[in-house]
């Protein structure tokens, strides 16, 4: 039961950053050469040990960090850390604290980085919190307080929709001369609860409720709000490599391709099925180009297959036996969902294909016969992109060419075009070169 974050939405701003960043960041103070290296350090071990999985040790590493500069890119990692151990209310706030940062003049282009990254990930924290309405019976009970997993909570918040984390929390309502009554009520990531608790009269004195901090002093009237902090700008130096908005990547991709549509023949004077010359094969390339604007690629891919051979009643005339090899290749432009996450690929590209078909007669003393044809062709591809360490990617996709083929002369006396298309299920390997 996670009690640490019950009341972080409507505590004071103060209680709640005390509790994700620690204590009061020193950006005062004169910042030392050692201070910077310290806080690079432990900015670096916990990007490690947050890519390792170890959430809660990289959690205190970004804190530490914190309390030594005050940067979005620390508070951004606190949030990301909290959202992965299920704490999702202190995730939110923490989110909202990088939107909140005022970035000086002249701040590291990944401080405004951290506050985009930061917008989008909250839109997809906030409706995984959950939330639990609490009513109380009967209705004009006067001064009725709340206790959640024995923590205060105003009263003002009862019939309000209260976000908490996931688990079992158990709910108490006291009020002068009621008994106390108790609830328990488990809540799952997105689930939006109402609880009614029913107070019976008694004669026993209530249950004081715990002694809460006082509040803040009143604001004098006509004085100036203290200015916020300012933010140190920190060079965190290679600290976050893959986040970086460019870079290289260099590849090969592996799979099996088969051709369906129609395709032209050497012996045939029609368009014939794809089957006939060729069942389907391995198929091998490479791959290379430029990420830009993060989530973008632009690139060359160069694809080789070669399809097995054919025997049946689908040959032409006289033909006992084909075979078939493509060659393509082409330009696409990729989007990547996340290129440090486990994200959605797209491409869409434009290429040349060549489709070889060699023959063989009937006949044992012949040699059989072949020819290339070609076309032009419109790619497509889907696929799951996935970050494997620091510097390799893996991308499983499936991939499609739509184009005609032809032979470009009339020599043979089977001149047409052909509809094909041309389809992969591989596995695509990167090795990623931040610029």
């Amino acid at each position: 039961m996670r009690t640490s974050s019950l009341l972080l939405a409507f505590a004071s701003i103060t209680s709640l950053t005390s509790v994700l960043l620690g204590a009061t960041p020193r950006v005062l103070a004169q910042v030392s050469d050692a201070e910077r290296a310290g806080a690079r350090e432990l900015f670096k071990e916990g990007d490690q040990l947050q890519r390792a999985g170890h959430f809660a040790e990289a959690l205190d590493k970004f804190q530490r960090a914190q309390q030594v500069f005050a940067a979005p890119t620390n508070v951004l990692r606190i949030a990301e850390c909290n959202a992965a151990l299920g704490r999702l209310v202190e995730s939110a706030e923490a989110y909202r604290e990088v939107l909140r940062t005022p970035l000086p003049a002249g701040a590291p282009p990944a401080f405004q980085a951290a506050v985009d990254q930061a917008k989008a990930e909250l839109s997809q924290v906030e409706p995984r919190v959950p939330r639990l309405v609490v009513q109380v019976q009967p209705a004009g009970v006067q001064n009725p307080q709340m206790q959640i997993d024995g923590q205060n909570v105003s009263g003002a918040l009862l019939g309000e929709a209260i976000p908490l984390d996931s688990g079992v929390h158990k709910i108490a309502v006291l009020a002068p001369g009621y008994a106390t009554t108790e609830q328990q009520v488990e809540l799952k990531e997105r689930d939006s609860k109402t609880v009614a608790l029913t107070l019976n009269p008694s004669a026993q004195p209530p249950i004081a409720p715990a002694s809460a901090a006082p509040p803040p002093p009143p604001p004098v009237v006509g004085a100036t709000p203290p200015a916020p902090p300012p933010i140190v700008a920190v060079d965190l130096g290679p600290s976050e490599p893959l986040r970086s908005r460019v870079g290289l990547l260099f590849g090969l991709h592996l799979g099996f391709e088969g051709a369906g549509g129609s395709v032209p023949a050497p012996n045939s004077t029609a368009a014939i099925d794809p089957s006939n010359v060729g069942a389907g094969g391995f198929a091998f390339g490479l791959d290379g180009g430029v990420r830009f604007a993060r989530r973008w690629y632009v690139g060359l891919t160069l694809d080789r297959a070669v399809f097995a051979a054919a025997n049946g009643s689908g040959l032409p005339e006289g033909v006992s036996r084909a075979t078939s090899n493509t060659t393509q290749l082409g330009i696409i432009l990729s989007f990547i969902g996340n290129p440090d996450r486990v994200s959605f690929y797209g491409e869409v590209g434009l290429g040349e294909r060549w489709f070889d078909v060699h023959e063989t007669t009937a006949q044992a003393t012949s040699q059989g016969s072949s020819r290339l044809y070609e076309g032009g062709e419109f790619m497509l591809g889907l696929g799951v992109w996935i970050p494997a360490g620091r510097s390799f990617r893996l991308l499983p996709k499936l991939t499609a060419g739509l184009g005609s083929l032809g032979s470009g002369n009339s020599d043979s006396g089977n001149h047409y075009d052909a509809f094909a298309t041309f389809v992969m299920l591989g596995m695509a390997g990167f090795y990623n070169v931040d610029l």
